[in-house]
């Protein structure tokens, strides 16, 4: 085993921008535990982007064993990589590990039927189970007959005889200190350039079964945790490695891997470590995680520590009983995710609602309702996913969809293809996901009319965009949803109806029905470059949404008014004071936004008759004629200098196209960008 070389990639695709964009912490941990328990002479090499792959396996001997973590946004990268690996060197073993793996047994052997680059798939918890295979690799001279009889646990494979053998899964650990720390010990150290961010993982495990997560399987019902002294170490090294590369093209944000941040007490010493580091070296600015799905008081303290750095994420999925039981969610307190959403808006704190469309028994009433009820909840932010059918989860195996009668279409992945050079052979290849658009409760039709809404919501309640107008509607008992439906069944002014267009045909155009059809258009040639070129595999959802807020700022205030001015005539409440108020309010709000990518030196100035940095942070005002002031005055909207350098940071990171600032906006407190305000005389 002294001589024994081991290379572990945790790829993702770069071309476009750098898909999957955290430091490979995952394979840091499994190298790290495997190190220490076999005490092997070599230290296993690391990589994230395939050119570095490519560039060593052209410099360097091929290792004696390669592995690659499975994801859905990398399967057919690695596989592609393993492929190559396997024509220069035969007896090189290829293992895989990672979630993106069947649940029934069946599937699995079709999997590794389908993957014969593959020659072991460790599954679940991957570092005991590596270990335990390299050792026996080691042991054996690598035979794979001898390590197909022995049958270690966790450890999948086909048999040189073609049997498909599937062992029962390794014990989890019950200790996750005793993983060697890839932070402290400076393994991830290369890592840190300024395009991917630190991923920190404070517990492992989740207590929730649900369906359409991989995390739902009992395998991961119990909580393990890393020691608090851990945590904060790991902490202070990232901040400092952080602080110690930034600049104006480096980002400056974290990810958190754990399932259900602040739910548990260790989560504040967790935020107060993060705080420290905030304070201290001015990382993270955000903080992207889910937070917990319980524990609504716990969970808020953390973010109030935090101070806005992350989002509360009461992520409902649906509001409809008949699909939370259908996806084994009834042990979430649906109350309490809604009762996040107050408290943090009477708290000040950001906070964001995941909604999956097309899970079991969903309809376009019960989308609808769950929306609305989301909105009256006063969750800042309503992210509606589309229901994907991951491997690894119980909802995608067979009997599920056929249970259903799904509508599994399939697409191309957001910015997962890319072409690359490996030892003189063109790798082309992209992801292909597959997703649901309908059951035997949701039409393909409806389906298309809840994606109509999720636009509307995307464009013009997420990040408060018009957040004065929603304070309005507060003040007068509107309902949000109505206006937003108002809206809905309006007619835009014809740019803003080109982008809402588009938006649907695009939804409709990217979907297949043929897997194999996909694949074979996805290796034509030129077709790769039309996808990293943007022409082709956006976020449809994100990019339109770019699109009206960046380009169409005013087609976009008109259809604000007008359904506001709709409702207002309805109610009986619509005066001169309030139509002057609504006017030079909206007005106000597209000046804030007003080209902050493009032109954020810029700064715009306009007259007004009221006070609206009074109405925005005061909450008793219910007279919007306490605000008018005696003479107009003029408002500019410049923005602040770390603001400036926090967007040029963000555009050197993700690009400065629609697809890029997309990705901005899906990523950042997007409200924190908003121009300041000055008034004058």
């Amino acid at each position: 085993m002294k001589d024994l070389s081991i290379w572990l990639c945790d790829l993702t695709y770069t071309q476009q921008t750098v898909a999957a964009d955290t430091i490979p912490m995952a394979i840091g941990c499994i190298a790290g535990y495997a190190e220490k328990k076999l005490g092997l002479a070599k230290q296993i090499q690391l990589f994230k982007y395939p050119e570095d792959l490519a560039s060593a396996m052209e410099k360097q001997p091929l290792p004696d064993v390669i592995g690659f973590s499975n994801y859905c946004w990398n399967l057919n990268l690695s596989s592609e990589f393993s492929k190559v690996a396997k024509k220069f060197k035969k007896e090189i073993a290829v293992i895989f590990g990672g979630p993106n793996y069947p649940v029934t047994a069946d599937e699995r052997s079709t999997f590794l039927l389908e993957h014969p680059e593959i020659d072991y798939y460790v599954v679940g918890e991957g570092e005991a189970a590596f270990a335990g295979l390299i050792q026996a690799l080691s042991e054996h001279r690598f035979d794979h007959k001898k390590i197909s009889d022995i049958r270690p646990p966790s450890i999948h494979c086909v048999s040189p005889s073609g049997q498909v053998v599937l062992t029962e899964k390794q014990q989890r650990l019950t200790e996750l200190d005793e993983i060697p720390s890839p932070y402290t010990s400076g393994r991830l150290d290369k890592f840190f350039d300024g395009k991917l961010m630190p991923l920190l993982q404070t517990n492992r495990g989740c207590p929730f079964s649900c369906t359409f997560c991989v995390e739902g399987d009992d395998y991961y019902n119990k909580i393990r945790k890393y020691s608090s002294a851990r945590i904060s170490m790991d902490v202070e090294y990232m901040a400092r490695m952080m602080h110690a590369i930034r600049n104006e093209r480096s980002r400056n944000d974290l990810f958190i891997a754990d399932s259900n941040f602040g739910m548990y007490s260790g989560d504040i010493d967790t935020s107060q470590a993060l705080r420290r580091a905030k304070d201290d070296y001015g990382w993270p600015e955000y903080i992207n995680v889910a937070t917990g799905k319980n524990n609504k008081e716990r969970v808020i303290h953390a973010a109030e520590i935090l101070d806005g750095s992350l989002r509360l994420s009461g992520s409902v999925q649906s509001l409809d009983e008949s699909v939370l039981e259908n996806i084994r969610r009834k042990n979430i307190s649906a109350d309490q995710l809604i009762d996040l959403g107050l408290h943090a808006k009477n708290a000040g704190v950001n906070s964001y609602s995941e909604i999956i469309l097309g899970l079991p028994g969903d309809s376009k009433q019960a989308h609808f309702d769950t929306i609305r009820k989301v909105m009256e909840a006063g969750f800042n932010i309503i992210l509606p996913w589309q229901l994907m059918l991951i491997n690894g989860s119980v909802i995608a195996s067979n009997a599920e969809k056929n249970k259903y009668q799904m509508d599994a279409r399939y697409r191309v992945f957001p910015r997962c293809f890319g072409s690359y050079d490996v030892l003189g052979m063109q790798v082309d290849c992209a992801e292909i996901e597959e997703v649901c658009v309908g059951n035997n409760t949701l039409s393909f039709d409806d389906y298309l009319d809840c994606r109509r809404l999720n636009l509307f919501v995307a464009i013009f309640y997420n990040d408060s965009i018009f957040s004065g107008l929603l304070k309005l509607f507060s003040i007068l008992d509107i309902k949000p949803f109505d206006w937003i439906m108002t809206m809905m069944s309006a007619k835009p002014e014809n740019d803003l109806k080109e982008v809402i267009d588009s938006f649907i045909e695009s939804t409709i155009e990217e979907l297949w029905n043929d897997k194999n059809k996909l694949a074979a258009f996805c290796h034509q040639r030129g077709t790769i470059q039309r996808y990293i070129k943007g022409d082709l595999g956006r976020n449809n959802l994100y990019y339109y949404r770019t699109l009206a807020i960046t380009q169409h700022v005013d087609s976009l205030k008109n259809m604000a008014q007008e359904a506001a001015l709709t409702l207002l005539r309805k109610k009986d409440m619509l005066t001169e004071d309030v139509a002057t108020f609504l006017e030079e309010m909206l007005s106000y709000h597209s000046m804030r936004i007003r080209g902050i990518f493009d032109q954020p030196e810029r700064t715009p100035e306009a007259k007004f008759h009221f006070d609206f940095l009074r109405f925005e942070k005061e909450k008793d005002i219910t007279d919007i004629s306490d605000i008018r002031l005696n003479d107009a005055a003029t408002y500019r909207f410049p923005l602040r200098k770390d603001q400036i350098e926090s967007i040029k940071r963000n555009l050197a990171v993700h690009g400065n196209d629609s697809v890029g600032i997309a990705r901005i906006l899906s990523r950042v407190f997007v409200k924190k960008l908003y121009r300041q305000v000055e008034i004058g005389s």
